[in-house]
Order: structure tokens, then C-alpha cells, then sequence
């Protein structure tokens, strides 16, 4: 029925193969990509180009202190967040996010005044801190003991 709806429409069937073949293909280029995670992002306070305060699907991944996020579903656009320091990282909230898992953690990071709120799967919470020491790390790093 979708198909002969298309074809009256004029809507040429490979044109709809080659573009999903495309999404397909980029979404396992991302995928396979050292580092990344998929979770959600949202800007809580500020702005920042490109993220929206309500969350959104991507996926990410951290070079130094910049947070890469592409941007789900269809995965063309990727948001660069610098990040100047990780103001807080905790497990969210019940119903919070939804599609993550059982535990999924959130960090808060400032990003030129904007608080921006990335949140993943409990597997990935290496991946979601980046550059920023775990919180054990952290308190050992300020008294002296690394």
C-alpha cells in the first residue's frame, strides 16, 4: 500500500533505498567509532547552538574537552560542545530518561555559561565522563595522593 502510494505520488523506490542505505550505513560509522555512546543530551540552563532543552537521542563521544554529539536519527549533523568543567555527575532520576537501562548516570557540564546535561547508559559512565577524572580520582587528585 506505502509503496503504491509512493509510486502514484511519482516517488522514485531507489531514491528511498539509497537514502536508507545511507542512514543505515552512517548509523554503524558511528557506532564503530572509539569512544562513542549513545545516551541523551539537553541544554538545562543557557543556550547552546544547535541542543534543545528537552532531550534528544545521539550519540557521543569525547576529543580533549569537547563533547561531539550527532545528533539521532538520522545521524548527518554533529553539535560541538566545549566544555570548560564537570559540575556534577549522579544517576538520574526514576523516569528521567527513558531507554537507557536500569542505572543510566548523567553528568552536568558548563559549556560558555550554558549548563548542558548528557546522560547514558551505567556500562558507559567512562565514556560519558571523558576527560573528567572519576569522582574517586578526583578527591585523590586534590589531596595529593596521584
Amino acid at each position: 500500500m506505502l509503496i503504491a502510494l509512493l509510486a502514484v505520488l511519482g516517488v522514485n523506490l531507489i531514491v528511498l533505498v539509497a537514502f536508507a542505505a545511507g542512514v543505515i550505513s552512517r548509523k554503524r560509522w558511528v557506532q564503530r567509532r572509539p569512544g562513542v555512546f549513545r545516551g541523551v543530551i539537553r541544554v538545562a540552563s543557557g543556550e547552546v547552538d544547535g541542543l534543545r532543552p528537552k532531550w534528544g537521542r545521539g550519540y557521543g563521544h569525547w576529543v580533549r574537552d569537547i563533547l561531539v554529539w550527532t545528533k539521532a536519527p538520522f545521524l548527518f549533523r554533529n553539535e560541538l560542545v566545549p566544555t570548560d568543567r564537570l559540575d556534577e555527575q549522579r544517576p538520574a532520576r526514576t523516569d528521567e530518561v527513558k531507554r537507557l537501562g536500569d542505572h543510566p548516570g548523567v553528568i552536568r557540564v558548563t559549556a560558555d555559561g550554558a549548563t548542558v546535561e548528557v546522560a547514558a547508559r551505567a556500562e558507559d559512565t567512562e565514556l560519558l565522563l571523558g576527560p573528567y577524572p572519576k569522582p574517586a580520582d578526583a578527591t585523590a587528585a586534590r589531596s595529593g595522593r596521584v
